[in-house]
């Protein structure tokens, strides 16, 4: 009886050791980005806006590497940085209107055991949000 569970308990460790990617969504470990907005601008004044990111309920979000991707329009005179958990917006805005833009978040992380990057390290391998930045003169 001893024999079979232990048989039990070995069998149920290498079973959840070795489906990562079900660990993951069973914990819901996903990238998220945190703002669901974005401010306006008026033309000619300075502007500023940080998108920011995190591994949502992971141990350790800065064990992430952080890959943003923006596809859209963005003001001209609006610059973008990219910095390793956040974008940021800067700059004065020369034209008005109204300019929309998606953002892609995509994680990697670093597998010591291996030597090699995880590409799909959590549940979901990208998110994405739509943002509006809208100039008034």
């Amino acid at each position: 009886m001893k024999s079979n569970y232990i048989k039990l308990v070995l069998l149920l460790l290498i079973t959840v050791f070795s489906c990562d990617n079900a660990l993951e969504c069973a914990f819901g470990i996903d990238p998220e980005i945190n703002e669901n907005s974005v401010a306006n601008a008026q033309l000619d004044q300075e502007y500023f806006q940080l998108i920011t990111a995190e591994v949502d309920n992971a141990a350790n979000d800065n064990a992430y590497d952080y890959f943003f991707r923006i596809e859209g329009d963005i003001p001209a005179g609006i610059d973008i940085f990219f910095y390793p958990r956040e974008i940021e917006f800067s700059g004065r805005p020369i034209e008005t209107g109204r300019f929309n833009f998606r953002v892609f978040l995509s994680v990697e992380r670093f597998d010591f055991e291996t030597g090699f990057y995880d590409r799909s390290p959590t549940c979901s391998n990208e998110v994405s949000k739509n943002f509006t930045i809208e100039v008034f003169e």
